[in-house]
């Protein structure tokens, strides 16, 4: 299984996905460009063929497209690139990812019809209206994932016009300690492979299990719908927290994935 492949596909099948959703974009012969104007590069960014660094003139259009929205922005390659290509993207300014990593593994070996629950008191259920949304999304704003003032009600408007819920690629769901929520989770499913994107317990609850069971409860329901592969972007805490389920570590792909500040 090729997880550094799988993790970029996964992210250029999230930018097809905002732009199949509407948000404001550009499309040249071999590329597209998508902003959502949130201050983030993963929802903000462009999918280029490995020979658009060779043609100047498409390959600025879409730079300067994406400066012009005066947010973070990431451009992918949807495969590998000559140095003389690489060097033209690094000339533009953009910053290409050398030290990442990237996780992942099977899922159908995995035992996921353990207890989904975490425990008395506890109750994981899917968010599937945009009241629930809001809560859902709350959790993540009182860890401080965002700062900036109305940077929820934003979040909440991306998700909402991104569509989500059962059957469809994009799904969530808030654990509740007591029907206080306490954790929060999301997952994009492309083909047969899902990408769990966000996880997030409150402080006061880590180390009880919250954050595995979120986790098994969105690997369970992408599994029904057909996936058979995980992958991730892990941060410290996702890694000792995925690897619980066997999942690899793996360098990203050099030159394929590119920041543009």
């Amino acid at each position: 299984m090729d997880i550094a492949g799988l993790a970029v596909r996964a992210q250029v099948e999230w930018f097809r996905g905002l732009a199949a959703a509407g948000f404001p974009q550009l499309t040249t012969g071999a590329g597209f460009a998508v902003s959502t104007g949130l201050d983030s590069n993963t929802e903000n960014g462009a999918v280029i063929d490995p020979a658009v660094p060779g043609d100047p003139r498409e390959l600025d259009n879409l730079l300067g497209w994406l400066r012009d929205r005066a947010v973070p922005a990431s451009v992918l390659v949807t495969g590998p690139l000559e140095p003389e290509a690489t060097a033209r993207l690094i000339d533009r300014g953009l910053e290409p990812e050398r030290a990442g990593n990237d996780m992942g593994g099977p899922i159908a070996s995995l035992d996921l019809d353990a207890a989904e629950q975490p425990g008395p008191g506890w109750q994981i259920t899917e968010v599937t209206d945009v009241e629930a949304l809001r809560r859902n999304h709350r959790v993540y704003a009182e860890d401080g994932w965002w700062d900036d003032r109305g940077e929820l009600d934003d979040r909440v408007g991306f998700a909402a016009r991104l569509g989500f819920g059962p059957g469809r690629p994009v799904r969530h769901w808030t654990a509740c300690h007591q029907g206080a929520p306490a954790g929060a989770a999301t997952s994009f499913r492309f083909g047969d492979a899902v990408l769990l994107v966000h996880c997030c317990v409150a402080a006061r609850w880590r180390r009880h299990g919250i954050g595995t069971a979120l986790t098994r409860v969105r690997l369970a329901a992408a599994a029904r719908q057909g996936a058979a592969r995980a992958v991730l972007f892990p941060s410290p805490e996702g890694y000792h927290l995925h690897r619980r389920f066997g999942f690899d570590l793996v360098a990203s792909h050099p030159d394929r994935w590119f920041y543009l500040r």
